[in-house]
């Protein structure tokens, strides 16, 4: 039988639409897609009617999408026009499926052009955010042959555990994402210690954390990009404080994303809050060529992360949302609390390390103490 099946796409439409979105009767939805995802979405219709809302589906094609770039009109693909503001303006809930499909291609973008293709991000937020929109990103979008090539993991394994975690429901993980927040805000310092070298410690600053849990809520609304949520995600995270940092991070995790090429067996060094050295398996190129370009603040830590989803282990670009995975960032963390607004930001993730903060452990051996 095909991949996906109706039955395939119907379920987790009603999942994400009815669990997470909690989509209404007489509400207005709006489906964008791209081909690989197309079957997708059309499920979302379906079951947006049952639901009695009214789906919009919004198609981008991948080949007319590249040809704009090769033909130098990236600008005009990144400007929406008043019609596609219109849409968003008036509608209730969003789905995104991820695009352009082909990341390899995507990585090897100029960086003015890159920019040129999403310049409509910050307008399309504050839309959405007056708009009062609930969304999801889809990540089941991203799950294709190519990608799977690029990430060097089988397809059905990545495929298989992306679907069952999108479907599952978030409030599982409400409790202990919850308590998990409360005393990252009210404590003074992070530890996390590995077996491989990792020693390092953070201080934290009464900032409010982060739920990326995979809904939406009143809260997270009020936020710059509250409005849409991915799916599926399991994690906290929190701008730490900029001034303090010492000791070592070392990654057993490679950090995969969207845009970036893959960074492996990462190091990473602190002395007196800043980066002192840093060394990578694989992704030190390009880690180098956008460190050296940034501005003051791109050696400054930047967020700890803990990840809550016992069944994300081993999926690219969700390796920080894998129970017990801890990550740390370097760089910007102005959008999230923090006061560091350069234009760089990196991270690196480590499984199985101890995670505590004031001398009380949360996590331990890719399990958590809450």
């Amino acid at each position: 039988m095909a991949f996906p099946s109706v039955r395939d796409t119907d379920r987790l439409a009603r999942a994400v639409l009815r669990q997470r979105l909690k989509l209404r009767a007489n509400e207005n939805l709006t489906i964008e897609t791209y081909p690989g995802s197309l079957p997708w979405a059309t499920g979302f219709v379906r079951e947006a009617r049952r639901i009695g809302a009214r789906p919009l589906l919004l198609y981008e094609d991948e080949g007319s999408y590249w040809s704009a770039v090769d033909e130098g009109r990236a600008s005009l693909v990144g400007s929406p026009g008043g019609h596609e503001w219109g849409a968003l303006g008036a509608s209730d809930a969003y789905v995104y499926f991820w695009g352009p499909e082909d990341l390899a291609r995507r990585a090897r973008l100029t960086e003015r052009t890159a920019d040129q293709l999403v310049a409509f991000n910050r307008k399309w937020y504050e839309t959405a955010r007056k708009a009062g929109l609930r969304g999801a990103r889809m990540g089941i979008a991203r799950v294709t042959e190519a990608n799977a090539r690029r990430f060097g993991v089988p397809l059905g394994r990545w495929r298989a555990g992306v679907y069952a975690a999108s479907l599952r429901d978030p409030a599982r993980l409400r409790p202990a994402a919850n308590r998990l927040g409360r005393i990252l805000e009210r404590g003074r310092s992070v530890r996390i210690v590995h077996p491989n070298g990792t020693d390092l410690t953070l201080a934290l600053a009464g900032r409010t954390p982060t739920v990326s849990i995979g809904e939406i809520t009143p809260e997270g609304r009020k936020t710059p990009f509250g409005a849409m949520a991915s799916v599926p995600d399991g994690s906290v995270y929190v701008a730490v404080d900029e001034s303090t940092a010492d000791g070592t991070f070392v990654a057993n995790r490679p950090n995969t994303t969207s845009y970036d090429a893959p960074l492996e067996d990462g190091r990473f060094v602190f002395r007196d809050g800043r980066l002192a050295r840093s060394s990578f398996g694989r992704g030190g190129r390009q880690f180098r060529a956008a460190y050296a370009s940034a501005g003051a603040g791109r050696d400054r830590p930047s967020f700890v992360e803990l990840g809550l989803d016992s069944g994300l282990e081993g999926l690219p670009m969700l390796e920080e949302a894998a129970v017990g995975a801890v990550t740390v960032g370097i760089g910007r963390n102005a959008s999230f609390g923090g006061t560091n607004s350069v234009s760089f930001l990196s991270y690196l993730t480590i499984a199985g390390a101890e995670l505590s903060v004031d001398g009380r452990r949360l996590a331990r051996g890719g399990r958590l103490l809450l």
